[in-house]
């Protein structure tokens, strides 16, 4: 989404909100490693399009949010490989910490990408790689409401974390929280990408939150 383009396929900082929000839930994992689950899906796609496995392409028009098409992305977004991708992420996480909680949190953060996008996405998610059939509800279609609905999304996660955890580096917090709401303001007024590489290449910066993240919390 950042068209500055940091990807623009999915709901982004929705996405962020649920990362946010699941402080309240647990302590652990940390506010990185739920960045990197809620947004797993999103940190697979590009390096998929770039090695040419998936591919999507820029459609002026095809919703009135996001200018891309997804024409084929079933290994990073369809509804069976999110169970299977938060099945592993949650499976890595407990053979590492043996946190049982954790684990199953993260499975879900996961899989909660593809719900969010199953409600914005017009239909283009598929259900498995075997099948033909594509699901969304298209929310995109409805600027006001998505952007309404994604903002206080991520307003109710912002409060929730920041009240559950109190962070010690509160500016590098809030500057986080504000970096975010500017980038996906970008990319709803900004000009569409100018291409499907630089979407790709650009998408792979989503990183750069969880190392922010990272920091945020380190003591």
């Amino acid at each position: 989404m950042i068209g500055l383009s940091i990807k623009e396929n999915s709901m982004f900082i929705g996405h962020y909100a649920l990362g946010l929000a699941s402080r309240k839930i647990s302590n652990l994992p940390s506010l990185a490693v739920l960045f990197i689950a809620v947004q797993l899906l999103d940190l697979i796609w590009p390096i998929l399009v770039l090695l040419g496995i998936e591919n999507f392409h820029v459609d002026i028009g095809n919703t009135q949010i996001t200018p891309l098409s997804f024409d084929y992305y079933p290994y990073s977004h369809s509804l069976l490989m999110a169970l299977v991708w938060g099945f592993l992420f949650g499976l890595v996480y407990y053979l590492f910490t043996k946190n049982k909680q954790g684990s199953l949190l993260l499975g879900i953060l996961v899989l909660s990408h593809w719900v969010l996008d199953f409600i914005t996405h017009r239909p283009d998610l598929p259900l498995t790689p075997f099948s033909e059939v594509k699901v969304g509800l298209g929310l995109w279609n409805h600027s006001v409401w998505a952007i309404i609905i994604e903002l206080g999304l991520f307003a109710l996660g912002t409060v929730l974390y920041y009240r559950s955890s109190r962070p010690q580096r509160k500016v590098s917090f809030w500057l986080l929280i504000g970096f975010l709401v500017v980038i996906y303001v970008m990319n709803i007024l900004g000009p569409p990408p100018p291409s499907v590489a630089a979407v790709a290449w650009s998408a792979n910066l989503m990183w750069l939150f969880v190392i922010w993240a990272w920091w945020i919390e380190k003591k």
